[in-house]
């Protein structure tokens, strides 16, 4: 397994993070789904409210659509942990092979 501490890599395989796009925006105290399943104008719509502090009241509803309460995104996360600890467990079994 590589670490950032593997300090025998050469500095062209030096550890990174890797990169994602964000799942949620919040403005206002309220959460958005944005990216991955949500279109891409949408997307770019709750971006710009978000970069001028827009209040919750500014938002068009057509983008209110697009919220979720904050106990989804919980079900959400967990639900992605566990499709996370699923897939390695598959790769477990798939590498003993």
């Amino acid at each position: 397994m590589n670490t950032k501490d593997n300090s025998f890599q050469a500095a062209d395989e030096a550890w990174t993070m890797p990169s994602v796009a964000p799942d949620l925006l919040c403005l206002d105290g309220h959460y958005f789904r944005i990216n991955y399943d949500v279109p891409e104008e949408i997307t770019r719509q709750l971006d710009e409210l978000y970069d001028r502090d827009a209040m919750y009241e500014e938002i068009p509803e057509h983008l209110k659509a697009y919220e979720v309460e904050k106990e989804d995104t919980d079900v959400e996360e967990a639900k992605e942990v566990e499709r996370y600890l699923e897939e390695q467990a598959k790769r477990k079994k798939t590498s003993r092979k």
